[in-house]
């Protein structure tokens, strides 16, 4: 009997190591599918927060972002249009604008009109006109464009003293086979109305009636340019003693590599550079030994070389609204600011305006100051919402170059000034795709200049070509871009 027990026991104790076995294995399957399911949860949520980073980026557009309006899908819905206490269009009191009636001596013809007959039959031959039922209308019209050749011949004159032979001078009005009104317009719409070469060769072909091919046209380019070179270093050597200056910049393209333009607007000029760096480098050749003044810019971080800012708040409301419409943790005090803000501007207009002082701006202003400081303050210190933290802490940082304009004279709150100034230099850009040379690149530059400043001016942008390309020609003192007085 004892052996059969011993059978027994051992196999019981097998069947019990069998199930201690079966269970340890069931315990690390449950603990590796555990492990398993952990590892899910967590790429779970890295898939979600990427997800919901790629929807943020998707709704990018120029509502809530740096992003133009020009990108922006035709096929998508656009955000409503904030209004404010100012009606669209113009606004009460602002001059309008018409066509200049132009006096007697510059009318080269008068008629008078009136009717023949009546429609009775009667004649109305020598019928003076009634009382209040004469007007004018002055129409302008083009006269057939012919244009002036001059053809030169040069004599070549053996002197009867000496025996020296006496070449003849070059006129500078000659100096090529355009004339320096010719050049300048060829320049002109190439700079400013961004033709093609062909396209501006063919324009003057066919509407003025000038014979020129398009490498003459990017000869009267080059000439421009080089014409210009002083007087836009004139601009740039003057552009440190403004008060204010609104700077900004956008990308350009010289032969496929990537560059960018650079606009600072100051006081009395505009200055425009092309720089293969988007860093501080354009920014020290502009102000070598520095700034003193104030510069309304954007948050790009070269900027913080100035120590007197004003931050775009057209750039921080679309901050805001980007907090707004990545759904995140600030939604609720994204949203309070952005309100707030729209709240500060209608108090803002109404100082412009003249209808209260900019001590009764500052004082209604300080509420939604105090507001914003804390909305910047708790966005930096929580961690949440990773675009409200990064906009929070940006301008707890800056926070010096967030409300100047309401305490310092002369600073607008947005940098819409610089931003337009770039706009005709990105229709170029999408027009030409950008430059092939250095030479292009400078001819780029010095004509945008040359155009700011002589329409901050009100002059004439072909006469000033035209004369600096005389002078330029003559080897004498170009004329200057900078305004006249102080």
């Amino acid at each position: 009997m004892v052996p059969a027990l011993q059978e027994r026991l051992a196999k019981v104790e097998a069947r019990a190591g069998a199930a201690e076995a079966r269970a340890g294995a069931a315990e690390a399957r449950a603990g590796a599918a555990e492990a398993r399911a952990g590892a899910a949860e967590a790429r779970i949520a890295v898939l979600e927060a990427e997800n919901a980073e790629l929807r943020v980026r998707l709704g990018k557009d120029s509502s809530n972002s740096s992003k133009p309006p020009s990108t922006d899908s035709p096929y998508k819905s656009k955000p409503p249009v904030k209004r404010g206490l100012r009606k669209a269009g113009g606004q009460p009191g602002h001059p309008g604008t018409t066509r200049p009636w132009l006096p007697p001596e510059k009318v080269n013809e008068f008629k008078v009109v009136q009717a023949s007959v009546c429609p009775c039959g009667a004649s109305l031959a020598g019928v003076p006109a009634a009382r209040g039922g004469t007007w004018s209308r002055q129409v302008v019209e083009l006269p057939p464009i012919v244009p002036h050749v001059t053809e030169l011949t040069f004599l070549t004159v053996v002197c009867p003293c000496c025996g020296r032979v006496n070449l003849p001078v070059v006129p500078p009005e000659a100096a090529t086979c355009t004339g320096p009104n010719l050049t300048a317009l060829a320049a002109d719409l190439v700079g400013e109305y961004h033709l093609s070469r062909d396209a501006a060769a063919s324009l003057l072909g066919s509407v003025l009636n000038i014979p020129i091919c398009a490498a003459t046209v990017q000869d009267c380019c080059e000439q421009v340019s080089n014409s210009l070179q002083l007087a836009t270093a004139e601009v740039d050597a003057a552009l440190p003693s403004s008060a204010v200056i609104h700077m900004d910049e956008t990308s350009w393209k010289q032969k496929k590599a990537l560059q960018w333009l650079w606009i600072a607007i100051g006081d009395r000029v505009t200055s425009f550079a092309i720089h293969a760096r988007r860093g501080q480098q354009q920014l020290a050749l502009w102000f070598p030994e520095g700034f003193e003044g104030i510069v309304n810019c954007d948050r790009w971080r070269p900027y913080e070389r100035f120590a007197r800012r004003q931050l775009c708040w057209s750039h921080l409301e679309r901050d805001l609204q980007a907090v707004i419409d990545a759904a995140g943790h600030g939604v609720a005090a994204a949203t309070a600011a952005l309100a707030g803000a729209d709240a500060m501007f209608q108090t803002w207009w109404r100082f412009k305006e003249a209808a209260i002082t900019r001590a009764e701006l500052q004082r209604d202003t300080e509420p939604y100051r105090r507001a914003f400081e804390v909305f910047c303050a708790t966005g930096a210190a929580q961690t949440g919402d990773r675009r409200w933290h990064a906009l929070g802490r940006d301008l707890v940082r800056q926070w010096d170059a967030v409300f100047r304009f309401l305490d310092v004279e002369g600073v607008e709150p947005t940098n819409n000034a610089a931003e337009q100034g770039l706009r005709s230099g990105v229709i170029w850009r999408r027009t030409t795709q950008g430059t092939r040379s250095e030479a292009g690149t400078a001819f780029v530059q010095r004509i945008m200049t040359a155009h700011a400043n002589c329409k901050r001016q009100g002059r004439s942008v072909l006469r000033f070509l035209a004369d600096t390309l005389m002078a330029h020609r003559q080897k004498i003192i170009p004329p200057s871009l900078m305004p006249a007085g102080p």
